[in-house]
């Protein structure tokens, strides 16, 4: 009796292994696009996330009122240091005797949208522009709201990454111009 009921205990959980879905990792594209052309120095400090937003798995909103999540598709790591990083590569290292600026903000939206025509990737950051000679309380030299959406090229997660990627480059570069006019 004991033997049968090892083996099927044995048996449920090679059964249970077997149908574990595969999970696949994602990440934004780490080249420059060349897109971004600040004439200051641009350090991308902390950017954080909505709570949606904090999660593993890549987000889907099915409509403006009700989201949900790839089961296995996931990022390689967070919203927030994927965009940091992909902003950081955007803006290049540091060049001696330009004006320095720090980025702070919040990724509001970083996700798939789903449309009439298919999916688009939706980026939404709200970045602070400041000056780090100064103090942190002090009014920031730019507060603005990027938005971007882009369509996919076709259904599926890795599609919609591309297109995030892109959104973000393109902020990426919005975000040099006013920085540069500062």
């Amino acid at each position: 009796m004991r033997t049968k009921l090892c083996f099927s205990a044995a048996a449920l959980l090679l059964v249970g292994c077997a149908s574990t879905p595969k999970i696949n990792y994602f990440t934004l594209a780490m080249e420059s696009s060349g897109k971004a052309q600040p004439t200051v120095n641009l350090q991308v400090e902390r950017l954080r996330t909505t709570e949606a937003l904090g999660r593993s798995q890549i987000l889907i909103s099915k409509s403006p009122t009700e989201i949900e999540y790839y089961a296995s598709d996931h990022w390689a790591g967070s919203v927030a240091e994927l965009v940091q990083q992909k902003l950081s590569v955007e803006f290049g290292p540091p060049v001696e005797g330009k004006r320095k600026l720090s980025i702070s903000g919040i990724v509001f939206a970083f996700g798939q949208v789903d449309v009439a025509g298919g999916a688009e990737g939706r980026v939404k950051l709200h970045i602070e522009v400041r000056d780090p000679e100064k103090r942190r309380f002090e009014k920031p030299l730019l507060e603005k709201t990027y938005e971007v959406s882009r369509a996919a090229s076709k259904s599926g997660s890795a599609a919609v990454v591309v297109a995030l990627s892109q959104g973000v480059e393109q902020i990426a570069a919005e975000i040099a111009a006013d920085a540069s006019s500062l």
